[in-house]
């Protein structure tokens, strides 16, 4: 990755992809990337501004097309299937009233958190947020993440490759909290449909 995103012909457009595809939903080496980037920012290699206005415009881009499948057909799917993990009506439209009413500040702070980033445009538009607020929250933390992310990697400088280290470890222990928070709901749910003797 380092040979193809520091180059000018190839860096700014792979950055910009890593970031949509990020935002649809789809994992991608975001972070590492906007590091990286800052770091080759500071050796100048890279722009710095650009690799803040690409990787917002990436990010931009595929919360945007996450926004419009969630507004046109979300709710449909959601209602149909959504009773095999437990999303009941009842419970869609509490965490609709949630969103209406923290929809804003639940859409700035989520772009900031990784995991969050990549799916928090799909409540938006399932919820009919409407269009001109999610657009305008969506640019304020699409710009700032990678201002901090690029940043990092800038002040970083030569020591990116402890950050990077430091980075992966994290997200082992995301994971890991993911698997346990998953495995723990599957056995509470069973455990609760058992009868009572």
């Amino acid at each position: 990755m380092s040979q193809t995103i520091h180059s000018y012909g190839i860096g700014y457009p792979l950055l910009y992809f890593f970031l949509l595809i990020e935002s649809v939903g789809i994992p991608s080496p975001s972070e590492a990337s906007l590091i990286y980037a800052g770091v080759l920012a500071a050796q100048g290699k890279l722009s710095f501004p650009l690799v803040v206005v690409v990787g917002a415009l990436g990010s931009l881009t595929g919360a945007n097309i996450a926004y419009w499948v969630a507004r046109r057909g979300g709710r449909v799917l959601i209602v149909r299937y959504g009773m095999r993990v437990g999303l009941t009506e009842a419970r869609l439209e509490q965490a609709e009233a949630f969103f209406r009413r923290r929809g804003d500040i639940a859409l700035l702070i989520g772009r900031l958190i990784s995991g969050v980033r990549a799916l928090i445009s799909y409540p938006a538009g399932l919820f009919e947020m409407p269009y001109p607020r999610f657009l305008a929250f969506t640019a304020i933390g699409a710009m700032i993440w990678p201002l901090i992310a690029a940043g990092a990697g800038f002040l970083v400088g030569p020591h990116w490759h402890v950050l990077l280290t430091w980075l992966g470890r994290l997200w082992i222990g995301v994971i890991v909290a993911l698997v346990a928070a998953v495995v723990g709901w599957v056995y509470w749910r069973r455990r609760g449909r058992r009868p009572q003797v």
